[in-house]
């Protein structure tokens, strides 16, 4: 295992263990945490940026209009990935969160189809059908009020983050810059008018919590930095494979480690899912075998 597996097992782990650092707050409800965590993530991205002396490179994003409106649509997505993600861990709904994660590459590929008009292969449609079926299983059997809407929020908010940032030629740190420094302001006026004590935290949290909150931004950014490391250095499959971490290890914390309850039409929905994601990966393996 060289440096590049390495980086990709530990930033994909850390978005998976990711439930079990936000459950340290429960002082906190989620638009305070989220607050936090939108707020030392643009400094941390600033003082990294300052670090690698890449801080002029923003100028680009904000003079760019094609690049600057990609990214405030991409800003608004993945600041309600987050927001809601926060609010399925202190909500006690991590199993869902780590449906939603796990039906993000289908999801992806579905897109990919009818967004970027790429081609999928006849034998891929199996694993699509088995996720459609999934999510038939979830509507009818939980009904509308129990139906797992975080999950595919939390999937779709996310693929559409992907595919902007997918056709945004800017760097991940900096681009990541640019959509929390358009998200901030907008959140610490909405924050400020319609809370009436955003700066609790630092009056309810202990110092050991309150320091612990501050790094959120940290443990934003480094999985984000190891990823970049080594998708220049992986291949697609490579990568492919490793993801499945995340939603795997937020399955772990959800059910064993948290103890969350799941019902028999969601376990149903997980199998199917968990073969749609097993058959597209082994299909994908089989094709990129057959064309070498």
């Amino acid at each position: 295992m060289n440096m590049a597996h390495l980086s990709a097992i530990l930033a994909f782990s850390m978005w998976g263990l990711f439930p079990l650092y936000w459950k340290v707050f429960t002082e906190l409800n989620a638009w305070d945490l989220f607050g936090h965590r939108l707020l030392w993530s643009f400094l941390t991205l600033v003082i990294i940026l300052i670090f690698k002396r890449k801080l002029m490179s923003l100028r680009y994003a904000f003079s760019d209009k094609i690049v600057r409106r990609n990214l405030i649509f991409s800003g608004i997505f993945i600041s309600s990935n987050w927001l809601l993600y926060i609010y399925a861990v202190n909500s006690g709904r991590v199993l869902e969160a780590s449906m939603g994660y796990f039906l993000n590459p289908l999801l992806n590929v579905i897109m990919g189809v009818f967004l970027l008009k790429e081609k999928l292969r006849l034998t891929q449609w199996p694993a699509i059908i088995s996720a459609i079926l999934a999510v038939l299983i979830l509507f009818f059997s939980e009904g509308i009020e129990t139906f797992p809407w975080i999950a595919f929020v939390l999937s779709f908010t996310f693929a559409f983050y992907g595919l902007l940032r997918k056709i945004t030629p800017i760097g991940s740190l900096e681009g990541l810059a640019f959509e929390t420094s358009f998200i901030l302001p907008l959140y610490l006026i909405f924050w400020f008018s319609f809370f009436p004590d955003p700066i609790k935290s630092f009056s309810v949290l202990s110092n050991s919590k309150l320091i612990f909150l501050m790094l959120s931004g940290l443990i934003t950014c480094l999985p984000l930095i190891l990823f970049a490391y080594s998708a220049r250095r992986l291949s697609f499959q490579q990568i492919g494979f490793i993801q499945y971490l995340s939603p795997g290890l937020k399955f772990i914390c959800g059910y064993f480690i948290l103890h969350e309850s799941m019902s028999t039409s969601k376990w149903i929905a997980f199998i199917f899912i968990w073969i749609a994601l097993l058959y597209y990966t082994l299909e994908n393996l089989w094709f990129m075998k057959k064309s070498k």
